[in-house]
């Protein structure tokens, strides 16, 4: 069975947004199905939805949970693997016009996440 490849596009605007929440800081760019697995899981704390986020961890943090990649305008986006059942083989990370909030869109599925969070995670944070 072939393996499926998946694609993110990232809008300009999805871009901008997302770089001036990286600024000029090495990271790992993490696109997490935030389902209380994982160190980075927060389930349960504040929301009862399952949801995707960014994170964006220092590249020394442990991340073993994140086994695979996803292609972006962005560079790869490392994921939970078994995450790609929730996700479209074509999805976009869109700027909402009216929220300025990021959405996550599949090519099939519709709208994934109406407002993904950006979250940094740092070294002893």
């Amino acid at each position: 069975m072939e393996e499926l490849k998946m694609y993110l596009k990232i809008t300009p605007e999805a871009q901008a947004k997302l770089q001036s929440k990286i600024g000029e800081t090495k990271v790992k760019v993490l696109l997490d199905f935030d389902d209380g697995v994982g160190a980075f899981s927060r389930v349960g704390t504040c929301t009862l939805a399952s949801v995707f986020r960014i994170l964006l961890v220092d590249p020394t943090v442990d991340s073993h949970d994140y086994d695979e990649k996803v292609d972006t305008d962005m560079g790869p986006f490392s994921i939970k693997g078994y995450s790609k059942m929730y996700m479209d083989e074509n999805m976009t990370l869109e700027l909402n016009d009216k929220t300025q909030m990021l959405r996550l869109k599949g090519a099939n599925s519709g709208e994934l996440t109406a407002a993904v969070n950006v979250e940094r995670f740092e070294v002893g944070v």
